[in-house]
């Protein structure tokens, strides 16, 4: 996948400064006791509310820009944790009891290959008999998606305007984003970031299959008033 660079992170943090309070809540309300990661953490939106409830989460994300939003927002609310720099498909066997990937952050990892890589690692991340939670896109129907939008956050005098053209590709179940973040400070433009994103979208039958191939089962798919969520075991 794409790391997510300085601006997208700052605009991130803007735009999405705490979790959406109905997936939030379904995640808190289905995590168990233990030791929990969080995979593809970003600026920590779910991860430092969690803390704050007193669960024990750990958190690893590819980019260094939004891992570095992450330490500030844990910094500010005087909280600890292990956060590290590291793809979904790079973890390290470990002994986790659970983990979640909210938001739709999983279909970043658009090529096959490397979600399934992702899948397998993680499995490998969790005790046997681990929770795996995680959140996915379906496919869009036709004429689903709005092609081009402009959205502008501010932070005092700083301004930072996003223009997202966006395709889907029904084949391919591809979403992708050609985005465009520009910094204005007091009117000026000071710095522009280009990035392009992928997003693969999975039916809930796509969904089951490849968790069940990452060798988890118990699997279950539901579709939440936010979203559509995969429940597993390792």
């Amino acid at each position: 996948m794409e790391s997510y660079g300085d601006l997208c992170a700052w605009f991130y943090d803007l735009d999405k400064p705490a979790a959406p309070e109905l997936a939030f809540v379904w995640f808190a309300g289905a995590l168990p006791p233990g030791r929990i990661l969080e995979p593809m953490c970003g600026t920590g939106r779910f991860l430092v509310p969690l803390l704050q409830r007193g669960f024990n989460v750990e958190g690893c994300d590819p980019s260094p820009a939004m891992l570095a939003r992450c330490r500030e927002k844990l910094a500010a609310a005087g909280l600890e944790t292990r956060v590290w720099q590291a793809a979904l498909e790079e973890l390290e066997p470990d002994e986790f009891d659970a983990a979640l990937i909210p938001a739709g952050s999983f279909c970043l990892l658009h090529e096959p290959a490397a979600a399934r890589e992702g899948l397998k690692r993680l499995h490998g991340a969790l005790n046997a008999g681990g929770l795996l939670l995680l959140e996915f896109e379906p496919p869009y129907g036709a004429g689903d998606w709005p092609g081009q939008v402009t959205r502008v956050v501010s932070q005092g005098g700083t301004q930072i305007r996003l223009v997202s053209r966006q395709h889907y590709d029904p084949a391919t179940q591809i979403d992708s984003y050609e985005n465009r973040y520009e910094l204005r400070q007091s009117g000026r433009l000071v710095r522009t970031e280009d990035e392009v994103l992928r997003l693969r979208c999975y039916t809930p039958e796509q969904m089951e299959s490849e968790l069940r191939a990452a060798g988890f089962d118990e699997i279950a798919i539901e579709h939440q008033d936010f979203g559509w969520v995969a429940k597993a075991r390792a």
